[in-house]
């Protein structure tokens, strides 16, 4: 238990960021005394029990504490979970008798039940010092678009509250009350799934007081939330079933997939590769990207218990130009990528307005998707020539871009011009700011979008995932690249948030990942991108900080790490509580 403790400390940022809001554990016993619901608590079970922590505010730890003190214990057999609350009161009152009434208009008692720790279908009973109950099923967080089911009920539930003092008397001076709850685990199976396989439950207690008429209400909890909302499973306390000096493993408080981009190397004997897939898999690595193809390899790699990825480029092909050269992207001064490179000269982008190329590139995707152990495909360079460079980089070629330079500025050939007349009834060569003109801007982003949709339509019946490298931030993506991959038909993005490109501290990472989640929303996964050899020192632990407490899915390393690099990661994991993907 101390150490478990521990580990949540260190958790703290994750659950509440700047707010103190560490979820609590409650270890109940398995009793096999038979208790009897009357909210008196004779049994000898009761008394040997441990009470929990006292309730705090809502909001976290750091607020005022109540001002009435408010502790659960619990106990559980085979066929019920027991608890009872002790609740300070000076003046006990109630006045709803009908069940299914909103209960917390009256001072009220509160538990919320995750049995299978996942945010979905979890319960809510309420009742005040009646004995009243409203319970109900939600079938997620309001958050997240759930509904509240209140025809669904606790069948066989019983549950006692007794007086210590005089209900509804307000010239005296009460003690409180007891609330005595016997919840069957029955009622809580989902799907022919028994909840008490489940050894940890996500669980908490919410006491709301009223503390004059009128309000504002009190919110006193057990494990605080961080704000004044009850419905965030995912930061209730833990409850764990123990038998006897059994404590149950706490499970993972994130599932993480993890990867890394790599080149092959041919040269590698298998029992070296056998031994790197085996230490990337060990120390948490779920997934291998790699850029190109070789059978033993990618074998070898499955062998070991990881996901084999094709990492192929998109919209720069050398290859494809040598056939079609009319294939070529053209910038403002007239200049193909076929003769004409940007920056490099393996800087061969294609134009992603002519037809042929999203075809060609759909067919050769799926080519690729089908050759043997290739578990995905992943998109790198589906974008168009750099129109800005990151400012670390102007110096390499002797650029000043606070400006969009003409010959960084792509798609101008002939079919573009046509088909944005067409759209729009005006010549782009006739506008005198075309790179501040929204409709031309958007149209290059619309062309490179459909190339994606293309490809992805086609690999939709391999079955096998499609994602993608973008650059970090949609915001900045649009900008810097004509990649609106917000707006893509994928389901797994990895934007390369390579913090020292930009000048940037691990800080900014988050602020990546933030941007990145709230754009592709719940049906997507964003895999933080992460350039291994710019982490120094701490850093490293900042940017997995950074990464998986804005919402990260996962991360993937470019260029390491290295074994002892892999062995840091591994702690952090461990540390942290995050169980990799298998």
């Amino acid at each position: 238990m101390k150490k478990f403790l521990t580990v949540l400390a260190v958790l703290m940022p994750l659950f509440a960021q700047a707010q103190n809001t560490l979820p609590r554990v409650y270890d109940a016993q398995r009793t096999s005394e038979k208790i009897k619901i009357d909210g008196k608590f004779n049994e000898k079970a009761w008394q040997q029990a441990k009470p929990s922590e006292d309730f705090a505010d809502i909001r976290g730890f750091d607020y005022p504490a109540p001002t009435k003190k408010t502790n659960v214990k619990m106990l559980w057999d085979d066929n019920y979970l027991y608890i009872a609350a002790s609740i300070e009161e000076d003046n006990v009152t109630g006045s709803i008798t009908k069940r299914d009434d909103i209960i917390w208009h009256d001072n009220d008692f509160e538990v919320f039940l995750d049995p299978f720790c996942d945010g979905q279908l979890y319960y809510e009973l309420e009742n005040n010092a009646l004995g009243t109950v409203m319970d109900l099923m939600m079938t997620k967080p309001y958050s997240k678009g759930g509904k509240f089911i209140m025809g669904w009920d606790y069948k066989d539930l019983k549950l006692a509250v007794k007086c210590n003092g005089t209900l509804n008397k307000p010239g005296d001076t009460d003690k409180g009350w007891n609330v005595e709850i016997a919840i069957p685990f029955d009622c809580l199976n989902r799907e022919f799934k028994n909840c008490r396989e489940n050894k940890v439950w996500r669980i908490n207690f919410s006491r709301v007081e009223w503390l004059k008429k009128g309000g504002p209400e009190e919110n006193w909890v057990w494990s605080p939330t961080g704000k004044v909302d009850m419905h965030l499973p995912e930061l209730w306390g833990y409850l764990r079933f123990c038998e006897g000096d059994i404590v149950p493993a706490m499970p993972a408080d994130k599932i993480v997939k993890n990867w890394m981009w790599e080149r092959l190397k041919p040269q590698w004997t298998d029992e070296q590769y056998t031994k790197h897939f085996t230490k990337c898999h060990e120390c948490g690595i779920s997934g291998i990207l790699f850029e190109g193809y070789d059978e033993r390899i990618y074998r070898l790699c499955k062998e070991a218990g990881l996901e084999a990825h094709y990492w192929l480029w998109t919209m720069n092909r050398r290859e494809a130009l040598q056939e079609h050269p009319e294939w070529a992207a053209v910038n403002r001064k007239g200049e193909s990528t076929y003769d004409k490179p940007a920056y490099v000269d393996y800087y061969r982008f294609m134009c992603p307005t002519h037809p042929e190329v999203a075809e060609y590139l759909a067919e050769d995707y799926v080519r690729c998707a089908n050759l043997k152990y290739v578990d995905g495909m992943h998109l790198d360079y589906v974008r168009f020539p750099d129109v800005v460079l990151p400012t670390t980089l102007w110096k390499n070629y002797g650029i000043d871009q606070t400006s969009e330079l003409p010959e960084y500025d792509y798609c101008y050939c002939e079919l573009c011009q046509q088909e944005f007349k067409k759209l729009t009834g005006r010549d782009i060569m006739e506008v005198q700011y075309p790179m501040e003109d929204q409709s031309w801007i958007n149209f290059r982003l619309d062309a490179i979008t459909r190339v994606v949709k293309t490809i992805s339509d086609a690999m939709a019946p391999t079955g096998k995932l499609l994602s993608a490298a973008v650059f970090p931030g949609p915001s900045m993506a649009k900008k810097m690249v004509r990649q609106d991959w917000g707006n893509w038909p994928l389901k797994a993005y990895f934007p390369m948030i390579y913090n020292g490109f930009y000048g940037e501290g691990p800080e900014w990472i988050g602020r990546s990942v933030a941007e990145a989640v709230k754009a592709v929303g719940d049906g997507a996964a964003i895999y933080a991108g992460l350039m291994f050899p710019d982490l120094k020192g701490d850093d490293f632990e900042k940017a997995l900080d950074a990464a998986y407490s804005n919402g990260a899915a996962g991360v993937s390393f470019f260029d390491g790490p290295n074994d002892e690099g892999l062995e840091r990661f591994k702690k952090y994991l461990d540390e942290h509580n995050y169980a990799p993907a298998k």
